[in-house]
């Protein structure tokens, strides 16, 4: 009995060693319980993107903003465009309004070569082609400032501007053209200090003013900030010139203001070579950005 079961042991041990050997990787691996893998040709999610199907997330719905503008729900189809006569004696007054601009078209012969804001943390201003200006107001609404846009004409375009909130129940102006007749007028260069002589032809928004050096006053004072300041002022009783010489192309020019009963009022001002041209006479202030200079008659009591 023993022997037949010697016999039969040394006969599975042959049988194993003929297959493999007990300490084979293949013997290992088959001792080992390995993680479960799912072929890929297997996977559910696999063939599902495959298709183009994904599984749908789960999160919050998107609330709208309410913040339509209902001034234009019942406005009229020309609202928001603003069509003005361009007068050099008139300030043109605009109202911006938040999250939209405000094109300003003059005609195309006009070149605009130079924009001054009031308030450049107010109001940007970016000059599309020649004679096409885009105002949009900043961050801050409820706040008014002046800009003032230089032709290649001569001509000095004065703009009062004021922003409202995107609540406001005025519509604003979107579209702003300025008709300008075409100058007509010619300047007589032999004459001193640059100034207009005569004007040869009236247009139909300029009356002449013949220009007498006689009646020229320059007793006036300036304190403030001199970065800003010209070099010298006077006026002839109807106008006021603000002359910075040979430092016209370095210096910033600022914003002119009328001082009316103690308050800047906007005034209209043209450009003559070194020189600025406000259409009135007093005291004037004159403001770029935080830089202010007040411009006063010596003799107050003269105007």
């Amino acid at each position: 009995m023993k022997k037949m079961l010697v016999l039969l042991s040394l006969s599975l041990i042959s049988v194993v060693a003929a297959d493999e050997p007990i300490d084979s990787p293949m013997m290992m691996q088959e001792s080992v319980s390995p993680q479960s893998v799912i072929p890929t040709a297997e996977n559910p999610d696999v063939e599902a993107q495959v298709s183009g199907k994904y599984p749908e997330i789960q999160r919050q719905e998107s609330l709208p903003l309410g913040a339509i503008q209902h001034a234009w729900d019942n406005a009229s189809p020309g609202a928001g465009v603003y069509q003005v006569n361009f007068n050099p004696r008139e300030i043109i007054r605009l109202v911006t309004r938040e999250y939209m601009t405000t094109s300003v078209v003059f005609p195309p012969w006009e070149k605009i070569e130079a924009i001054f804001i009031g308030d450049e943390s107010s109001y940007q201003v970016t000059k599309v082609k020649p004679n096409i200006l885009l105002i949009r107001p900043n961050e801050f609404v409820g706040i008014d400032s002046n800009i003032t846009a230089f032709g290649e004409s001569g001509h000095a375009y004065s703009f009062y501007v004021r922003s409202e909130g995107y609540n406001s129940e005025n519509v604003s102006d979107l579209t702003v053209y300025v008709r300008v007749a075409a100058p007509k007028y010619v300047k007589d260069k032999g004459q001193s200090l640059d100034l207009d002589a005569t004007v040869a032809e009236k247009t139909d928004y300029l009356d002449a003013i013949i220009f007498d050096p006689a009646n020229l006053d320059f007793s006036f004072s300036m304190s403030g900030n001199k970065s800003i300041a010209p070099e010298r002022v006077f006026t002839d009783g109807t106008r006021t010139w603000f002359d910075y010489g040979k430092k016209m192309g370095s210096k910033t020019l600022p914003s002119i203001y009328l001082v009316v009963d103690g308050t800047d009022t906007p005034v209209n001002v043209t450009r003559e070579g070194t020189k600025l041209v406000a259409q009135g006479v007093g005291s004037f202030t004159l403001k770029s950005g935080k830089k202010v200079t007040c411009v006063y008659p010596t003799d107050r009591k003269k105007y």
